[in-house]
């Protein structure tokens, strides 16, 4: 795969995933799926139930042709640097990372097994980043 295509994925999932979190947000999801974690871009996003913006039921995954051209752009940038290091991982290293009030109200008022304070590096706006791996 073109890395032009690897960098199209990337911002396509920083799009659903995070488009109206702040930038230093949308970088730190770009460098979990592109840096911290193992395996291609399309490897890491395509995984089952990993990145919940491509599961079959996702909601987001079908706005896809109606996203705004500013959030498009926003989330191209913050791809983009993440993909060439261009800026420094505001996750600081994270591999994992989730919206907890959201996960919460999923989840009856619980979060993942997964998930462990200790390991958290980083919160940004609706996410908590955290290195499992």
């Amino acid at each position: 795969m073109d890395f032009r295509d690897e960098i199209y994925l990337l911002v396509l999932t920083v799009v659903m995933e995070a488009g109206s979190e702040p930038f230093d947000g949308q970088i730190a999801v770009a460098y979990v799926i592109a840096h911290n974690r193992k395996g291609s871009i399309p490897d890491t996003i395509f995984r089952s139930y990993q990145f919940s913006c491509w599961n079959t039921d996702s909601p987001t995954k079908m706005n896809l042709d109606i996203i705004p051209e500013i959030t498009l752009m926003k989330a191209y940038k913050a791809s983009t640097a993440a993909y060439f290091k261009l800026l420094e991982d505001p996750g600081k290293g994270a591999t994992h990372y989730l919206n907890e009030e959201m996960t919460k109200k999923m989840r009856g008022g619980t979060l993942p097994g997964w998930f462990d304070e200790a390991k958290v590096t980083a919160r940004i706006g609706r996410h908590t980043f955290l290195k499992l791996e």
